[in-house]
């Protein structure tokens, strides 16, 4: 149980889930625990996919439960691919027809993430072997899935205006992000061994820890930004807290001292984070203390 549990990578579901939940509050005025849990599926399916199609790295890197999933690679590769197929047929007939759309492109996305059959100049790739791309489609993912889920899936009128739902999902990706580059600090060795060019292979360690810090100040800025527009409120400016805490944990680490339990750690940690802002926000509106500060 231990091993399927690393396998489905749950803190990155966690956070996936927690996400969902905390947009459509924001974006919607809704809980959309449903459609949060199909989000989890969603990133459960990737999640399985990369792992079983990823074997030498995740042996070179030291990841858990990498020999459950050799033993175990077609079958997971089977069952998933089944499942996948079967939850995109159902998604037509029982959810918005956007919103299934949707999930295909996630799906595709997620399928070019893991399987050589993104079209290049030197042939069929993963997105994952293409320097940018490997780290831009996964937050290009959870924006599709994180965010637009709940814009798509919850079935009345916005409670955030469109240049706010920007602002934060802009906010979102570029936070994300930080994550994508933390993991690779960690994968470092692994990823050099097989070729995955991502930025602590290309750039090394140190120039990957400012290429963090700039998304941290990038995300801070765009919803620092997006308050003086006022197109948000003081309650999405307190997201800020993240990334800063993100920054001030990898500085107080370093780049060269990133391992696989502080990269856990963190992304519970921002699952928490986002389930804090949740559960204080709506309190403070039970309360019946404005809303529009």
């Amino acid at each position: 149980m231990n091993d399927l549990a690393s396998a489905l990578r749950l803190h990155i579901v966690a956070i996936a889930v927690c996400a969902t939940v905390t947009f459509g509050y924001l974006f919607m005025g809704a809980y959309p625990v449903g459609l949060a849990l199909l989000c989890g599926f969603d990133w459960c399916i990737v999640n399985l996919l990369n792992r079983a199609t990823d074997v030498d790295e995740d042996r070179l890197n030291g990841i858990a439960a990498t020999e459950f999933v050799a033993r175990h690679a077609k079958a997971l590769v089977a069952g998933c691919l089944v499942a996948l197929a079967a939850s995109l047929a159902w998604g037509f007939v029982a959810l918005p027809t956007s919103l299934a759309i949707v999930r295909v492109v996630f799906h595709a996305m997620g399928l070019g993430y893991s399987f050589r059959i993104v079209p290049t100049p030197k042939g069929m790739r993963r997105f994952k072997d293409l320097y940018l791309f490997k780290n831009s489609m996964s937050a290009v993912m959870f924006v599709l899935s994180v965010g637009l889920y709940p814009l798509l899936g919850v079935q009345h009128e916005r409670v955030m205006s469109l240049p706010g739902i920007a602002a934060v999902v802009g906010f979102f990706f570029l936070f994300e992000h930080t994550f994508e580059v933390l993991y690779d600090l960690r994968d470092v060795d692994g990823d050099r061994a097989v070729g995955v060019p991502t930025y602590p292979v290309v750039h090394g360690p140190k120039t990957s820890a400012a290429i963090i810090y700039a998304l941290c100040a990038a995300s801070v800025a765009v919803l620092v930004g997006a308050r003086v527009a006022q197109v948000v409120t003081t309650r999405e400016l307190l997201m800020v807290a993240a990334p800063i805490a993100q920054a001030a944990f990898l500085w107080r680490r370093g780049p060269d001292g990133i391992t696989r339990a502080d990269c856990i750690a963190v992304t519970y940690g921002g699952a928490g984070l986002l389930l804090f802002f949740l559960g204080g926000t709506s309190l403070w509106q039970r309360a019946g203390l404005p809303m529009d500060l």
